[in-house]
């Protein structure tokens, strides 16, 4: 499994929400056993924090990862759990799915909201030059994002958009039948101009977050950094939030269709696979929680 070059202080915590629980990866036990360096690691990429930040860093860090394990962990179980009830139905409708996707909405906030007085914390205390840095590497992503998912003309970024979808889609199915991919087709041209959308409004939440930490020694910083953590829609246009309610409804509509038309090899090994999950993450070990509460103290 390949983690994902990308931090956009939205959180420090991100990358072990549900994008990693849902990913293809058959040593998911192993990525989240080893996210106390995992995450720096990948924060490396955006911050070089010197040696009083990264101690400032670390017991934060464990108590955060501690607090997942024994809050969201079992959320994550009891979720995978009746997913797989809900892929034993015939045809799952899309209002069903709907609603298990929302919840992952709800893992996200309560990831952001625990995880946002760290980040006040150390965005805080960057120096200027770690934030020019900072800025230099969203700079240098959205660069690539933009050549990769926006540059190519449209009937480009759909085709591309259907076939990310079919790989995303193989470890789950093994593979997809010729009216599946038919459909996923389809699915990719409802989606339409959806990689335009979501890069300009990730681009006006940098700016409004550029704002903030250029002034981030003003007493009203804390103020707004935890609106752009928490509150990310309030930044967003109308036409992407209206755009992304639709592109959601889409993504259940597919899902729901393509468990309808699943053979039974596509359901058993579906449901193998989230069973695996389920076992796998049912297994960690999270630390008691008063060594927690010991390590964020100081």
């Amino acid at each position: 499994m390949t983690l994902p070059r990308w931090f956009h202080l939205r959180s420090l915590l991100l990358l072990i929400a549900l994008g990693m629980l849902l990913a293809a990866c058959s040593q998911v036990g192993l990525v989240y056993r080893n996210l106390d360096w995992l995450i720096p690691w990948q924060l490396d990429d955006y911050l070089s924090l010197n040696r009083e930040q990264k101690a400032w860093l670390k017991p934060r860090l464990q108590a955060h990862l501690e607090w997942h394990c024994s809050s969201e962990l079992p959320r994550y179980i009891d979720w995978l759990q009746r997913s797989e009830a809900l892929i034993e139905q015939a045809r799952p409708s899309a209002s069903q799915l709907s609603e298990q996707f929302a919840e992952l909405d709800g893992a996200y906030k309560r990831i952001s909201g625990a995880i946002t007085p760290t980040a006040i914390g150390l965005l805080q205390s960057l120096n200027p030059r770690q934030v020019a840095d900072l800025y230099a590497a969203m700079d240098e992503d959205n660069r690539e994002d933009r050549q990769d998912y926006l540059e190519p003309p449209l009937a480009t970024q759909i085709s591309r958009r259907a076939t990310r979808m079919q790989q995303r889609l193989r470890p789950w199915f093994g593979g997809v039948n010729d009216a599946q991919q038919a459909r996923i087709a389809q699915w990719a041209h409802t989606v339409g101009e959806q990689n335009r959308l979501w890069l300009d409004n990730r681009l006006r939440w940098q700016t409004e977050f550029r704002v903030a930490l250029d002034a981030r020694r003003s007493a009203d910083f804390p103020a707004r950094l935890t609106r752009l953590l928490q509150g990310r829609e309030s930044v967003y246009e109308a036409e992407y939030r209206a755009a992304y309610a639709r592109s959601r409804q889409a993504l259940a509509e597919l899902f729901s269709d393509l468990l309808e038309s699943a053979d039974s090899n596509q359901r058993e090994r579906l449901t193998a696979r989230l069973r695996a999950l389920r076992r796998d993450l049912a297994e960690q070990r999270c630390a008691p929680a008063s060594r927690v509460a010991a390590g964020a103290s100081r």
